[in-house]
């Protein structure tokens, strides 16, 4: 049986061309999630500000520093890999050293968060090998009873759904697949336990708002956001999560279908958390990302994966001012 999909209003105007409104953030509930190049990017922010993020939902991602400042590594080594051993040991070493060099957040941060990760058994973009190096990295500063693996889905590599999408097998844009699972719920529930099943039919508002330092980033200046009612005008405090598209899946590409048809909203809705939906631009001068993808190998500069990041930045700034106390 397929999920009625919910009404998606889209509201612009004066009133949200600007910042963002005032919001009430509980900042002890702010978490990420992405699938693919978003994947790689919300490990990334956990790492990076790990005093900001209290957990990550995973969807097919490799990890941090897997690249290593080079698309020709991203793609031979964090990619399709399936014979070359991840140097796992050497990564978190290395994010120790950039931690201790003020480069990272402090990793003791990490020690209460859960991680939800997700691959599909049909994915080969991304190898499982790559994948379970993401959780390897993370039982290094993370109890293994927080990291909670979804490895046993046929799914290919697009966000799993539960009544939407394409077809499971599909790689069709919006690259969101009917696989008989919900992704989107399954990892909030994870990040937020107890949180309430939704109502498949609620009515959704998205806000169109501005990102600022979007340009510098190789953003979108245009970001979305839904913030439910119970959480509009600096009411109750709510949770904050952010969700990373793919590469192709930027609004650019595929305007607001992959923010609709991913099952975050109704979750969102019935739970009060605030969804923020920022947008990578796709380079038309730069070669290394005509897809719109973020930047998890270092076409913004070598720093790209550090808490001076542009997009990492960028990223932080946006949420630390939605999350500070109206």
């Amino acid at each position: 049986m397929r999920y009625l999909l919910p009404a998606i209003f889209l509201v612009t105007g004066a009133a949200f061309a600007g910042e963002a409104p005032t919001l009430n953030i509980d900042k002890s509930r702010v978490t990420a999630s992405g699938i693919s190049a978003g994947a790689h990017m919300a490990h990334q922010l956990h790492i990076a500000y790990s005093d900001l993020f209290s957990g990550v939902g995973i969807v097919s991602g490799g990890p941090f520093g897997c690249a290593d400042n080079s698309l020709l590594t991203a793609m031979k080594r964090c990619m399709e890999n399936t014979d070359q051993p991840l140097p796992v040991v050497e990564l978190v070493a290395e994010i120790r050293a950039d931690a201790e060099a003020g480069k990272l957040a402090n990793t003791e941060n990490l020690a209460d968060d859960r991680v939800w990760l997700f691959h599909g058994t049909l994915d080969t973009t991304i190898s499982a090998q790559v994948h379970e190096a993401t959780a390897a990295l993370y039982a290094e500063f993370i109890p293994v009873g927080q990291i909670f693996q979804v490895d046993d889905v046929e799914a290919g590599h697009a966000f799993p759904t539960r009544g939407r999408g394409h077809a499971c097998t599909e790689m069709l844009p919006p690259f969101v697949g009917d696989c008989d699972y919900d992704a989107a719920g399954e990892l909030l529930q994870y990040l937020y336990p107890g949180l309430t099943a939704p109502d498949s039919e609620a009515e959704t508002k998205l806000l169109e708002v501005s990102l600022p330092g979007a340009s510098e980033a190789e953003l979108m200046e245009t970001a979305y956001l839904f913030i439910p009612p119970a959480c509009a005008d600096g009411g109750e405090a709510c949770a904050l999560h952010l969700v990373l598209h793919g590469c192709a899946q930027s609004a650019e590409t595929v305007g607001t279908a992959f923010i609709e048809q991913s099952g975050y909203l109704p979750w969102a809705e019935s739970n009060h958390i605030v969804l923020a939906f920022p947008q990578v631009k796709k380079s038309l001068v730069n070669p290394l990302n005509p897809h719109g993808c973020w930047d998890w190998w270092g076409y913004t500069g070598s720093n790209y994966l550090w808490r001076d990041g542009p997009q990492m930045k960028a990223l932080a700034d946006w949420v630390m001012t939605m999350a500070a106390s109206p």
